[in-house]
C-alpha cells in the first residue's frame, strides 16, 4: 500500500487510507465512526473504500467531531492533527 500521508495527496485511495487509519487508531467500527460524526455508514463507507470522493460537507463533520484538519484528510499534512492520532501514525 502506498504511504497514506503526502505521497498520493488527494487521490481517493489516499484519502480513504487516512480515514481508515484514524478510525482504527480510535478503535471504532465504520458505523461508530460515521454515526458519531452525524453520517450514516452508507454515506461514509464509500469515502473510506475509495469508491467516492470525500465531500466537503462530510469532511467538515469529521473535522468537527474528531479534530481532523481538512489539510490532513485531503493532502496528508499531519501538522495540526490531534496528538493522540499523530503519535500513532
Amino acid at each position: 500500500m502506498p504511504t497514506m500521508l503526502e505521497d498520493m495527496e488527494d487521490k481517493r485511495e489516499a484519502v480513504g487510507a487516512r480515514l481508515c487509519k484514524v478510525r482504527e487508531i480510535l478503535g471504532l467500527s465504520k458505523k461508530e465512526f460515521a454515526e458519531r460524526a452525524g453520517l450514516s455508514e452508507q454515506v461514509y463507507g464509500p469515502f473510506e473504500n475509495a469508491r467516492r470522493e470525500l465531500s466537503l460537507q462530510s469532511a467538515k463533520r469529521l473535522r468537527a467531531t474528531y479534530g481532523l484538519p481538512l489539510e490532513f484528510m485531503y493532502f496528508g499534512k499531519i501538522d495540526d492533527l490531534p496528538t493522540r492520532i499523530s503519535r500513532e501514525l
